[in-house]
Parts: C-alpha cells; sequence; structure tokens
C-alpha cells in the first residue's frame, strides 16, 4: 500500500498512513496531544534499523484523534497504522485514484484526496 500523508492544521506536520507498519510515529513530540513517557522497548523497521519506543500517546488535528501511537526516536517518517485509523472508528478507503477516510458513526468522509506522485497527501 502507498502512503498516505495527512496534514495536521496546528502542527503543519505529516502523517503518512502506511499498511506495513505497527502503532508507531516518528520522533515529533509536538505533534502529540498527550503522551506518556516511557523506557525501554525497541520496534524494527525497513533496512534491518531498530528504533527505541520513548513514549505512548495520542495525536489530533481538528478533524480526527488516533491513540495508542508510539513515539519512536529513529524514524525518518511519521507514520501511522490503517489498523489505528480502523481500531479508531474509521473506514480507509483507496483505489487507484483517491483516498478515502469516512467516519463510521455518522458516515461522514473526514478526508478524500487524489493520489499524486504515488502518494496520498490529505
Amino acid at each position: 500500500m502507498l502512503p498516505i500523508c495527512l496534514r495536521g492544521k496546528e502542527s503543519q506536520k505529516s502523517w503518512c498512513l502506511d499498511s506495513g507498519c505497527s502503532r508507531h510515529m516518528k520522533e515529533e513530540r509536538s505533534m502529540f496531544l498527550t503522551i506518556t513517557m516511557k523506557e525501554g522497548g525497541t520496534m524494527g523497521f525497513g533496512g534491518n534499523q531498530n528504533g527505541k519506543i520513548i513514549g505512548i500517546g495520542t495525536i489530533s488535528n481538528s478533524s480526527i484523534s488516533i491513540s495508542n501511537v508510539w513515539f519512536v526516536d529513529g524514524l525518518r517518517h511519521n507514520l501511522l497504522s490503517m489498523s489505528q485509523f480502523c481500531d479508531s472508528g474509521y473506514d480507509v478507503i483507496c483505489n487507484k485514484s483517491n483516498c478515502t477516510i469516512i467516519n463510521k458513526n455518522d458516515k461522514s468522509i473526514m478526508f478524500k484526496e487524489k493520489r499524486k506522485n504515488n502518494v496520498y497527501k490529505i
């Protein structure tokens, strides 16, 4: 699956939705609404590299909120798992031309953007 990049209004940082990642995010503390720092734990990512899990929290923008996000030292991109959106009450529907994130409760469209250069930027 291609990454889907969401832009948070307050932080102006991109979130990339990825079907292959766990529940992690780059060391970008300013993107967390709440965070609890912790010691210990590592996670593996591309290129046989490891990152240290240094916290866990919730990220949010004006439209969505995703909890149980790992604060990881060593990633180059801010990654969110598609399963985190699904677990938080959203449907993620992607096809060749666009990607749509829908609120399961009221069926409202949270984001819908066209694919550009093999990335969905929202």
